[in-house]
């Protein structure tokens, strides 16, 4: 049973990892947030991972994402990936990456799954081999074992125990496109801290498959510089893939607490992106994900991540995930069955045409 340090209440809704309610982090953010980033330092301190974005006046300029770090001699951005050696930035590149894969078979659990060539065959015959689910086929999964967000709840945080250097050969992942590989997804961790890699890879996969299906995906937080993650959905949309963001939180206080950064570049890109997709309306291009922690992604963040949503196009599909308990916010319980169909009437009120609960085994009765 958790309480809020701030004004008392108590519920199995209020973590005792974040110490505050959600809807004391809204209103009193100001006074919060100091204990807020402590917390974020803590965990960031255990993998030996900056702290804050460095901004060393005479340090190098890193630009693929939000932070904008400028990184001082002998130290890495802030996601750990990208170093300052000897006044040169160095990380992955061309040759290689901190990065890891597997083939899945189709179809698979993927956030986009319910509306994406793989799942339902949308896009045949041009992006699909078949007019229904490509059993048969896989999904190349390339996981980027850096991030530059810190969320607590995160799933698969045992990337950060990995060796910060060391890069694994790019040639090693050519040779496992495999010929039943329809589709490369790249995840994390996020891709976003090696999208120049990723871009790269993605490249010489076509050209290594000419003519052939392969769809080019990404599951990403969106806060690349917009530049980059503009290159990624013009992958996507060539190739009949698309760009999944996690739209965490809409407040900036609840962002925040949960993922240790700010969520305004997102946003943004998210925005950028619904025009971008615009050009190919089937398969959609873009694809919206929330996880809904209980207590956190309550009934304000939903009515607010729907109404943007919404605003930019009723036909973006939104998957809805139910939350586990893991990481540092381990004291929580699991999405109810309430929150869920909470979240799944917001976002028909709201318009949204096309709508999925994933993670349903994970639901509970209580709260």
């Amino acid at each position: 049973m958790g309480r809020c340090k701030a004004c008392a209440r108590s519920g199995p809704q209020i973590s005792d990892k974040i110490g505050f309610c959600v809807r004391c982090l809204r209103e009193k953010w100001p006074q919060l947030k100091a204990e807020i980033q402590k917390i974020h330092h803590q965990t960031r301190q255990a993998f030996g991972l900056p702290l804050a974005p460095p901004r060393a006046e005479d340090g190098l300029p890193c630009r693929l994402c939000h932070h904008f770090c400028r990184i001082p001699e002998g130290a890495s951005g802030y996601c750990g990936v990208w170093w300052n050696e000897g006044g040169r930035l160095v990380g992955p590149n061309p040759k290689g990456a901190r990065v890891s894969w597997y083939l899945d078979p189709l179809p698979t659990n993927c956030v986009a799954d319910f509306v994406c060539p793989g799942g339902t065959g949308a896009g045949y015959p041009r992006y699909a081999h078949r007019p229904g689910p490509e059993r048969g086929y896989a999904n190349l999964a390339v996981f980027y074992e850096a991030c530059n967000f810190n969320c607590l709840y995160c799933q698969n945080w045992h990337f950060k125990l990995s060796d910060r250097k060391a890069l694994v050969p790019t040639q090693k992942m050519l040779e496992a496109l495999k010929e039943h590989v329809s589709c490369i997804c790249y995840f994390g961790g996020d891709p976003g801290p090696q999208a120049p890699h990723a871009l790269s890879f993605s490249r010489k996969a076509l050209t290594q498959r000419p003519g052939k299906i392969l769809r080019i995906c990404w599951e990403t937080n969106g806060a690349e510089n917009s530049p980059i993650i503009k290159e990624m959905m013009r992958l996507s949309l060539a190739t009949g893939g698309c760009v999944k963001i996690d739209l965490k939180a809409y407040s900036t206080p609840v962002h925040e607490a949960l993922c240790g950064v700010p969520n305004q570049m997102t946003l943004k890109n998210f925005a950028l992106l619904a025009e971008m997709a615009q050009k190919r309306p089937e398969p959609p291009a873009l694809v919206a994900s929330t996880l809904l922690v209980p207590g956190y992604v309550d009934e304000e963040e939903l009515e607010a991540l729907a109404g943007f949503i919404a605003g930019l196009s009723r036909d973006i599909p939104w998957s809805l995930l139910a939350f586990y308990p893991t990481f540092y916010l381990d004291d929580l319980p699991t999405t109810s069955r309430r929150h869920a169909q909470l979240a799944l009437a917001i976002a028909r009120k709201h318009g949204l045409k096309r709508v999925n609960l994933g993670n349903r085994h994970l639901l509970s009765e209580a709260y």
